[in-house]
């Protein structure tokens, strides 16, 4: 089977957004990835903004058959590699197979969350819209809980009670999509 990669179709822009769609999506673990390799936030910084600059420039040999962050996390790897390399002479530096375990435990998380993340999302679409509001307003939102309460014309410790019960639906949910019987936290 060919191998697609990251090719314009119809307008010259359309790979590279879909590219930066992709970055975009994935920035979070990408650098949350390089984070467990390196101990100063400045250093993941500057590993993650290298990052992305070899990313971009390989964009066109990402296989869009293949998974974006595992692409992305072996050129983090190699990165996260090369700016070691270059810090020997600090005091403080890991050698290369703690980098490579580190490497896989974070690649591990990185799955690990993401199915979390899946699972949360096939359980809240089984909530109600009213009850999907509710969570990502006290949630995701910028809102108070005292806020939402108000806007929903609610006592505040009536809105806690509900919010415990959801939480407790969504836990149990996720408890069954991933066969057990309590163990998701």
């Amino acid at each position: 089977m060919a191998r697609r990669v990251m090719q314009p179709v119809d307008h010259p822009d359309d790979a590279t957004d879909a590219f930066v769609a992709l970055l975009m999506e994935h920035r979070h673990r990408l650098y949350a990835f390089i984070s467990k390799q390196l101990v100063n936030a400045a250093d993941v910084e500057d590993v993650f903004q290298k990052t992305s600059v070899v990313l971009w420039k390989k964009m066109d040999q990402f296989d869009t058959d293949g998974s974006f962050f595992h692409w992305a996390c072996g050129i983090a790897f190699n990165e996260v590699r090369n700016f070691l390399r270059v810090q020997q002479r600090s005091r403080l530096h890991f050698d290369v197979e703690l980098i490579e375990l580190l490497s896989e435990e974070a690649a591990e998380e990185g799955d690990q969350s993401e199915r979390h993340l899946t699972a949360l999302r096939q359980c809240m679409s089984r909530c109600s819209e009213r009850q999907q509001q509710i969570l990502q307003r006290c949630y995701m939102g910028t809102e108070s809980i005292t806020d939402v309460a108000e806007s929903l014309g609610r006592e505040r410790g009536a809105l806690y009670k509900q919010l415990a019960r959801l939480k407790e639906k969504l836990l149990q949910c996720m408890r069954l999509q991933f066969g057990m019987a309590g163990s998701v936290s």
